[in-house]
């Protein structure tokens, strides 16, 4: 398995967060970015939302990467508001990219294919 990425619905309402991991194997060949792209693109073109979120700890430089490329604003860092595969608290960023400026946003540029559970093309 190379990794794992979904849409939740855990920001409040016209919102969805984006979650992603890809197996340290894996890492550093755009993966994650490609995904979060897609996934991106579906809440905006395909669900309609108003904001899209990515929330990732400070230390993970390859996961802050993402939400940069991607063009999400840092809104905050949230002091001890995540946890550690230890268990000990972290901080976490919290990105946000808005329907009215996604139409701008690099997230555009980059190629994506996504598909329903049917296999047909969603974008």
């Amino acid at each position: 398995m190379l990794g794992g990425t979904g849409l939740h619905p855990r920001v409040g309402p016209r919102g969805l967060e984006i979650g992603y991991w890809i197996h340290v194997a894996h890492g550093g060949r755009g993966l994650a970015t490609e995904a979060a792209a897609a996934l991106t693109r579906v809440a905006f073109e395909v669900a309609q939302l108003d904001r899209v979120e990515i929330h990732c700890g400070p230390a993970n430089a390859r996961s802050v990467a993402v939400p940069r490329k991607l063009g999400f604003a840092l809104e905050a860092t949230l002091r001890r508001r995540g946890e550690t595969s230890a268990g000990e608290p972290r901080n976490t960023m919290i990105w946000s990219l808005f329907a009215d400026v996604y139409a701008t946003s690099p997230v555009r540029l980059i190629p994506t294919r996504a598909f329903d559970a049917l296999g047909r093309p969603s974008l």
